[in-house]
């Protein structure tokens, strides 16, 4: 069949449009695929998992913990053992390295870490003082600040315990003791819990304001004791590990799922129920209420 002239302009027209879009598509692939190998590149160069490698080349994950039964225990040989080192442990075995706790306290355990006298601070309150020095992981728990008083004091709520004017003891340089600060409330700060209730019992201190797991283990141990949960709540922590300002974040991630892995498993629950710990609405006999 002859063509018009205004038909072989026609088929010049899509003819050209054809080829432009042919070029056009293969361009696009071609960047995309240059784009893509960029990709692949820069992904295999922030992989390295430095931080763990540093770990597995030493043999060994030190762990920094201080005192807070029954979540960390810290034992008379300066060893440490304790339900939210079970991550931890499942990290190490992981990458198949040992574990080695090392025993410091609240005061100075962020310090410790920062000083390199172990690669992950165990148990540690998250907070925006603590973000500024060192990076925190994904949490293994949470739990609220709690006061634990003498049953024979009349004390049944936390305004009263407040509005008394009377010194409350909690552990210095913790996440409780700043959230006293915080409620302007008179303090006896000590070095541990356990000193904090000793300040109790000495007349010093009206009540020990504390992490729901330490009072759970003092109440269980000493019968005189009570705990007053407050209502509105005072405190709530979520509590994860400290590692290193400068970790990378492939490690970072390896940290993260083991962590994440030990708590859909419920591991750590049983552990923490295993242990003796209590969660607010189970606390039972242990708790005074209004």
């Amino acid at each position: 069949m002859a063509l018009t002239k205004q038909s072989r302009y026609t088929f010049y027209v899509l003819g050209l449009l054809l080829l432009c879009l042919t070029a056009g598509y293969l361009g696009g692939r071609s960047g995309s695929d240059s784009g893509s190998a960029q990709t692949v590149a820069s992904s295999g160069s922030s992989g390295q998992a430095a931080w763990i490698d540093k770990i597995k080349k030493a043999g060994v994950l030190r762990i920094g913990c201080a005192d807070a039964p029954p979540t960390i225990v810290v034992k008379s040989d300066g060893t440490c053992t304790g339900p939210d080192l079970i991550p931890l442990q499942n990290l190490a075995d992981g990458i198949g390295v040992k574990v080695k706790t090392v025993a410091t306290t609240w005061q100075s355990i962020v310090a410790g870490l920062q000083a390199n006298k172990y690669d992950i601070a165990a148990d540690l309150d998250q907070t925006v003082e603590r973000s500024l020095a060192i990076r925190f992981t994904n949490p293994s728990w949470s739990y609220p600040g709690v006061f634990l008083v003498e049953r024979d004091s009349n004390l049944t709520t936390s305004k009263q315990i407040l509005d008394s004017g009377d010194a409350i003891a909690t552990s210095q340089g913790t996440a409780l003791d700043a959230a006293l600060q915080r409620a302007k409330a008179k303090e006896l700060r000590v070095d541990t819990f356990q000193n904090a209730l000793s300040g109790v019992k000495a007349g010093r201190a009206v009540a020990v304001f504390a992490d729901l797991g330490t009072a759970v283990d003092m109440a269980n141990k000493d019968k005189s004791m009570g705990i007053v949960v407050p209502d509105p709540a005072i405190f709530v922590h979520h509590v994860a590990y400290g590692v290193p300002a400068s970790i990378d974040a492939r490690s970072m991630e390896i940290v993260n799922v083991a962590i994440d892995n030990s708590v859909a498993s419920g591991e750590i629950d049983r552990a923490f129920a295993e242990a003796g710990y209590r969660d607010v609405d189970a606390l039972g006999d242990l708790q005074i209420k209004p």
